[in-house]
């Protein structure tokens, strides 16, 4: 059942914060978790020793029941997890079909086909419509002054921000002029593609180099690093350097031009961040036990468990006046 709790991941999408919320995933397992200990100490258990395991792990996740403050943030959180998901739902940011999708699913599938851009350009309209729709009722709900003040910040946050970006959600939409052969073509509203582009080339480095983290590879490769992926492409072969052939000069042009400028006395700014996103648990579950944890029959037995209204045993906390008397 520990295992199972830290096995949280399996209930998102994949798609990573903010449209995974991770803690509040693990907040949800322990909850459930805890709630199915109650049922299983309640039941016919005569092994005194998993007993005792399950009465250990029940204190260390009495916390998630027992603490106020805790639920309080769970509160919060899901208020604002709700704001969000209207407002992702109006944008449209993921089809229907990847919403579904589980982490551990294949990663490596290729990007979908990107629809006709007469098709597209329907969409956004659509889009538009609905954003403008959301942006009324948030309004509405707001003014009503029915919600607790952590949900009106959320929904002035949402407001704020579609004020100050909601012109660059629109006009991917260009028109061709007749001579480029007219149509329209459409912009990509998100960073996919470059994101998918950033996976391969992390999975291309670890290929070439065996290791697993690659913090120190990608700090020490130049930026333009990423350009060289571009000589797969004909076209842009042509246009950079006219064929490969030609491809040793164009790079002795860069290193000469790059001499000349610090010979001149010229300084290059390499600004970079340089920050580390916390991991919540960095060891995975081994092949034999993910086998258990993942399967059916172990979720459906926890949630049977945690459903069966079996009274809780947590902790009581000391009411105000037995407190002022110790």
């Amino acid at each position: 059942m520990g295992q199972w709790i830290l096995d949280f991941p399996a209930d998102s999408t994949g798609l990573d914060f903010p449209f995974d919320r991770p803690y509040l995933d693990l907040h949800d397992r322990c909850v459930t978790a805890r709630q199915a200990i109650d049922a299983f100490l309640c039941g016919c258990l005569d092994d005194k020793e998993i007993i005792k395991f399950l009465k250990r792990l029940q204190r260390i996740l009495d916390p998630v029941i027992c603490d106020i403050p805790f639920r309080q943030l769970t509160r919060r959180l899901r208020a604002r997890a709700k704001l969000f998901d209207e407002l992702r739902d109006a944008l449209r940011l993921l089809p229907n079909s990847s919403s579904n999708h589980k982490k551990d699913k294949d990663k490596n599938k290729s990007t979908p086909e990107l629809a006709a851009p007469e098709l597209a350009a329907i969409e956004l309209r659509d889009i538009r419509k609905e954003v403008e729709e959301l942006v009324t009722s948030l309004k509405k709900r707001r003014s009503k002054r029915a919600f607790a003040q952590d949900t009106q910040n959320a929904i002035d946050v949402i407001l704020q921000h579609v004020k100050d970006h909601g012109d660059y959600l629109w006009g991917h939409v260009i028109n061709l002029p007749s001579e480029a052969g007219g149509g329209i073509r459409f912009l990509e509203r998100t960073n996919n593609i470059l994101e998918g582009f950033f996976r391969d080339m992390k999975h291309n480095e670890r290929r070439r180099s065996g290791r697993k983290i690659l913090t120190q590879d990608f700090e020490s490769l130049p930026p333009a690093a990423a350009l060289a992926y571009n000589l797969r492409l004909p076209d842009y072969v042509k246009i950079f350097c006219g064929s490969l052939n030609c491809l040793a000069k164009a790079f002795a042009e860069l290193d000469i031009e790059k001499r000349r400028k610090q010979l001149a006395g010229e300084q290059f700014a390499n600004a970079g961040l340089n920050y580390v996103v916390p991991l919540i648990a960095t060891a995975s579950l081994p092949t034999e036990d993910r086998r258990i944890i993942r399967s059916d029959e172990m979720s459906r037995r926890i949630l049977s468990a945690a459903k069966s209204r079996t009274p809780c045993n947590s902790i009581k906390l000391p009411t105000l006046n037995q407190a002022t008397a110790k």
